[in-house]
């Protein structure tokens, strides 16, 4: 347990809204959109924290170098005393060793493993330090963790100081099939690479897959869950951040929503510290169904998603 875990012994939990699902299925428009929301802040794929801000000094979501940012060195100094004051190499360690999907059932033998425990114990206070960190200095109630993995999120479901609410964000897989089939370029100092990579068909459907029924199983442990499809997400986008606020317990209201009109979503810089180009976005932007796989995804391709994800896209309302 870190000091500051150590001091905040018996505070209230910060509530962390995690955007669990596929990524390239709408995520980081929702991340955007959420972040709109009254006593949200959205930090953008938090799992890439370590890397992106310390390790590398990319560029936050508010277009200026990590360490320039006026927010993320605060929340440094918050939680731990100053990002120099905590061992980035032993967290990517930690990522390594406890947050993947391979390692998560160790972490339900933690009388059995007390080394793995222990490391789990300490994730988990790093991260919880880390919340309550964004929360206080962005004083917002919520914090927005749009990292997807459900290993993370399973994790958090263990995390005493964390009150976890999570949104499945779904889209048809084979909008998410085609996605994937396109390298995707990235703004300049925003990532490790210039652009995301292109992955193969059978990565993505069986990724479909597993991803979303390993958030699906958070309901099982009685994490509060809730289901938006990325269609319409951006077809009834109001009645979408109606039904997070929620789950949140904010009541909604015309005036909580406004920054959603007929030009579509109208956006102020975040400080998502990793995520999709969407999250570069500051302004105006239209809200346009992609459906391009309509058109762009050869016939054998969409056969084939279908044929492996059939079971899911019709629960999830697909046909």
């Amino acid at each position: 347990m870190t000091g500051r875990a150590k001091k905040r012994a018996g505070s209230p939990r910060t509530t962390v809204l995690f955007v669990g699902g596929m990524p390239r299925s709408g995520s980081t428009l929702f991340d955007l959109m959420v972040g709109q929301l009254p006593a949200h802040c959205d930090v953008g794929e938090l799992f890439y924290l370590w890397q992106a801000g310390p390790l590398r000094d990319q560029l936050c979501a508010c277009g200026l170098a990590f360490t320039a940012c006026p927010f993320w060195p605060r929340v440094g100094k918050e939680a731990f005393g100053g990002w120099d004051q905590i061992d980035v190499q032993e967290m990517l360690d930690l990522q390594r060793r406890v947050d993947t999907t391979a390692r998560l059932p160790l972490a339900l033998l933690g009388g059995l493993l007390p080394g793995h425990a222990r490391r789990v114990r300490r994730y988990l206070a790093v991260l919880g330090d880390l919340y309550a960190a964004i929360a206080s200095v962005s004083g917002a109630a919520v914090v927005v963790d749009s990292t997807k993995r459900p290993s993370t999120a399973h994790l958090l479901a263990r995390a005493p100081l964390v009150d976890l609410k999570v949104v499945q964000v779904v889209r048809d897989p084979r909008g998410v099939v085609n996605s994937w089939s396109r390298e995707v370029p990235l703004p300049e100092g925003a990532g490790a690479r210039a652009y995301l990579k292109a992955r193969p068909l059978r990565q993505i459907v069986r990724r479909w897959v597993t991803v979303n029924l390993m958030t699906e199983a958070l309901a099982a442990r009685r994490v509060p869950l809730l289901r938006v499809r990325y269609e319409h997400l951006v077809r009834q986008p109001v009645e979408e951040m109606t039904r997070v606020l929620r789950l949140v317990g904010i009541q909604p209201s015309e005036e909580a929503t406004s920054f959603l009109g007929p030009d579509g979503l109208a956006t102020g810089r975040s400080h998502a510290v990793a995520g999709g180009r969407v999250r570069m976005i500051s302004g105006t932007l239209p809200l346009t169904l992609d459906e391009k796989w309509r058109r762009e995804l050869p016939g054998w391709k969409q056969w084939v998603t279908v044929a492996v994800t059939w079971p899911l896209m019709r629960r999830y309302g697909y046909r």
